[in-house]
């Protein structure tokens, strides 16, 4: 199942936690956008030096700065196929994607946006900073913008890859199996499109 997979949604929606069983049952790889821009910051690369105010303050990160991250990308995703984790975010990084894997005669097969309330967001957000020292987890204003920009970006991401039949939204307020069942059903379906 070589496929390119999107997963989409609020911050702790569950987006992680369901890569990381895809990965393991299917051997996809896996690209993690808040790790990826994490490390690069901790690098301290002339790259993480830009981006370090952009990841530390919740706010979008320029899309020449997105570039540089994303663009070595294509042999990994010809080879198992890929788990996207929190990318694209926004319409002009759904583009970038496109044009990535166009190069490597490939297509986004699945974005799927696993909705929770904000609410819920909010609590797992509290629970997740008690167990890890990421910054953006604990600053308030950087949990603010990352809602805003989700809400802000989400419905016209969410209608692009709607027109193109390839959004599936799943209740990720359901238990970890349950959405990862929804997750297996819907990826099935798709094989037999």
């Amino acid at each position: 199942m070589k496929k390119i997979i999107c997963l989409y949604g609020l911050p702790a929606c569950g987006k992680t936690t369901q890569a990381n069983k895809l990965i393991e049952e299917y051997a996809y790889s896996y690209f993690g956008m808040g790790e990826r821009l994490r490390a690069e910051v901790a690098s301290d690369s002339s790259l993480g030096q830009k981006i370090k105010s952009y990841v530390e303050g919740g706010t979008l990160i320029p899309d020449d700065c997105m570039i540089e991250v994303i663009k070595n990308v294509g042999p990994e995703i010809k080879k198992n196929g890929i788990i996207f984790d929190g990318f694209p975010r926004m319409i002009s990084q759904a583009y970038m994607l496109e044009d990535i894997i166009k190069e490597i005669d490939m297509k986004v097969d699945a974005f799927i946006c696993l909705n929770v309330s904000p609410e819920e967001a909010l609590r797992r957000i509290e629970e997740r900073s008690k167990t890890n020292d990421r910054h953006d987890d604990k600053d308030a204003n950087a949990i603010k913008n990352r809602m805003d920009v989700f809400k802000q970006e989400s419905i016209v991401l969410m209608d692009y890859y709607r027109q193109q039949n390839k959004l599936i939204e799943i209740n990720g307020e359901m238990s970890i199996e349950d959405v990862y069942s929804k997750i297996k059903e819907e990826l099935e379906r798709l094989e037999n499109i």
